[in-house]
């Protein structure tokens, strides 16, 4: 069966942002704004896809579709471990910000 080229379109949109954030969550820097677009570009191509599934429940079983939502998940752990991570290194910063603080107080 022939993939509706809307649906195929946002399939090969999806998977292009996808890339981007990988590349984004990657580097050293992260910039915040630049993930959140990203992220808010990605949900309204999903919000168009939902859409055009509702339309014709077959294309749920496309092997395309099936990918897009492995890599959701992909995506979703990625952000979520570099949350984690970021999380842990602004735990440090305040704990050594603190200490600095204590040992201020004796100068």
């Amino acid at each position: 069966m022939p993939l509706d080229s809307d649906f195929a379109a946002n399939i090969a949109l999806l998977r292009d942002l996808d890339h981007k954030i990988h590349e984004t969550l990657a580097v050293v820097e992260i910039n915040a704004e630049e993930i959140v677009q990203l992220v808010d570009t990605r949900e309204q191509i999903l919000h168009k896809l939902l859409e055009a599934i509702q339309a014709r429940p077959e294309l749920k079983h496309e092997q395309q579709w099936q990918e897009a939502v492995k890599t959701t998940q992909t995506v979703v752990e990625l952000m979520q471990s570099k949350t984690d991570e970021l999380a842990m290194a602004l735990k440090k910063y305040r704990h050594g910000k603190r200490s600095v603080q204590q040992y201020q107080k004796f100068l």
